[in-house]
């Protein structure tokens, strides 16, 4: 996978259960979970064959139903009290 230009190697690890923002549609929680991933906007648009138009516009509503102001915000927000596993 490519991220910000870069080969990376991304590691299939299962997500604990996460608490999406209260109103969040099907879609827009699969967008949070592609963010949680790492994509940017415009991969998530690549990844769900969507126009990065139609992906900002879903990052918005998100942002607003979470209470961020960015990706790496939601990211924060979407994993605050999560514990590690074997904690």
């Amino acid at each position: 996978m490519r991220v910000g230009g870069e080969d990376i190697i991304v590691l299939s690890v299962p997500l604990p259960k996460l608490r999406y923002p209260e109103g969040t549609t099907a879609a827009e929680r699969e967008v949070i979970d592609l963010v949680l991933q790492g994509l940017t906007a415009k991969e998530i648009a690549e990844e769900r064959s969507a126009s990065l138009r139609t992906v900002t516009t879903q990052l918005g509503a998100i942002f607003r139903k979470a209470g961020a102001n960015s990706q790496a915000e939601l990211i924060a927000i979407m994993t605050e009290g999560l514990e590690k596993e074997g904690d």
